[in-house]
């Protein structure tokens, strides 16, 4: 009927079928891991001298800690109750002290101007507001007037 060559061919083009559909099957149907942000984190200085002011960053990051430079979200910086210290914009123009700002992060990341007169610990956190998807919120601990060696 069949030659051998022609059925080692048929079944050669069978196998690569196969392969080939299973590939399609899985790129289209098993869910494929998005390094869409899910977190807010924030980077402090490691030292912070009494009375010097400091910048402190908020970024957006994926599972992996990589920054998702497609956010634009408002986030809410904020410091714990009963400390000396200020947060500022980083735009030194007139700028306002509070306990609490809002700041619009800029390809995943915003920055906030930090500053204290005293030597305290003192409990900052970081709240997503809004944006396209609600991220997990961050809250640290700054020893600010204290050196670390």
């Amino acid at each position: 009927m069949y030659s051998e060559e022609t059925v080692r061919t048929l079944s050669a083009g069978l196998m690569l079928l196969a392969v080939f559909g299973l590939a399609l099957y899985y790129a289209l149907m098993v869910p494929q891991e998005s390094n869409q942000a899910v977190k807010l984190i924030m980077v402090k200085p490691s030292q912070l001298p009494q009375g010097v002011e400091a910048e402190l960053s908020v970024k957006a990051v994926d599972k992996h800690g990589l920054v998702d430079p497609s956010r634009d979200d408002l986030v809410r910086i904020s410091l714990g109750n009963a400390s000396y210290a200020k947060l500022g914009f980083p735009n030194r123009s007139g700028t306002i002290w509070s306990s609490s700002l809002m700041i619009r992060l800029q390809a995943g990341v915003g920055q906030v101007r930090f500053l204290d007169t005293e030597t305290e610990r003192v409990r900052i956190s970081a709240e997503w507001i809004e944006g396209r998807t609600p991220l997990e919120s961050s809250v640290i601990e700054l020893y600010s007037g204290w050196r670390v060696s």
